[in-house]
């Protein structure tokens, strides 16, 4: 099936019901159970018996996409505003649904960039040149300690970019040697050039591969090909995107660092049809 443009998906039960079959099944309609391919379909309540093992079942039983209750043609529509960063509180003037449940979705499209991610990275060496560096978000200054300061008012982030290549980022809890390091030796190649500032955290690096610093304390930023300016770039491109939500909540702020994550891997890509696909996968059991 070729794809098809958004816009056409707009305001077409029947197309965008057909789009996300096919995204579904690919052509091959299974059991969700034991994969078994002769079933019945009972129109009547537009669901599916599977003949071996007698499990019913519709078409999106099990998805995210099976978790909304609004037609599919709206869900093409929320996609497609998702996908070009329109916020949910302008959305509510352009679908015929309520706020929060535009809110629900959306975070139902963020927990399902999540789920694919961490799954994409389980096995996932980053090599090469390799940039390290921490970042704190969100809080507004109302006085007192600025910077890492106030770090009990914000969230900090590590994260780990290969040069011309992908980010990987972990809200963590401090910035400590114990916390940083072994996501550093999990998720890259032993052996690799490390580029980071000279924060003490990273003193040990040359132990897993060759280590190279900026000494940010001393106001060196740049030297040579030492520096971290693709991380720190990412830094900015996450706190352009996040501005715009205006204010994020504290307990899904990992499910939006993710989706600025999937953004920024993905930039020179169409993200609906990648989106599409995702939403369409089984719920993992968290």
């Amino acid at each position: 099936m070729r794809e098809i443009s958004p816009v056409k998906l707009i305001g077409s039960v029947t197309k965008s019901r057909v789009y996300f079959c096919h995204a579904r099944w690919k052509g091959r309609r299974t059991c969700i159970k034991c994969n078994y391919r002769s079933l019945y379909y009972f129109e009547k309540y537009e669901r599916y018996g599977c003949k071996r093992c007698r499990y019913k079942f519709s078409d999106f039983t099990g998805t995210y996409i099976g978790e909304f209750n609004y037609s599919p043609d709206i869900t093409s529509h929320l996609v497609y505003l998702f996908t070009l960063g329109v916020p949910a509180y302008r959305i509510r003037f352009y679908v015929p649904i309520n706020l929060k449940t535009i809110e629900r979705t959306f975070r139902i499209f963020r927990q399902a960039i999540y789920d694919s991610l961490f799954e994409e990275i389980q096995d996932l060496k980053l090599s090469g040149q390799i940039e390290i560096d921490e970042a704190l978000f969100g809080g507004h200054h109302k006085g007192g300690k600025r910077g890492w300061g106030s770090i009990e008012h914000k969230n900090l982030v590590f994260g780990i970019y290969k040069r011309n290549g992908i980010v990987i980022t972990f809200p963590v809890s401090d910035r400590k040697h114990e916390t940083l390091i072994p996501l550093i030796k999990q998720y890259t190649k032993k052996g690799s050039l490390y580029y980071s500032d000279d924060h003490t955290a990273y003193a040990m690096l040359n132990m897993i591969g060759k280590h190279q610093v900026v000494a940010h304390g001393r106001e060196e930023y740049v030297r040579e090909d030492t520096h971290i300016n693709g991380i720190e770039g990412f830094w900015s491109y996450a706190k352009t995107w996040l501005y715009h939500y205006r204010g994020v909540p504290k307990q899904y702020f990992h499910l939006y660092l993710k989706e600025i994550e999937f953004r920024f891997n993905n930039r020179d890509k169409d993200i609906f049809y990648m989106l599409t696909n995702i939403l369409v996968k089984t719920v993992p059991n968290h």
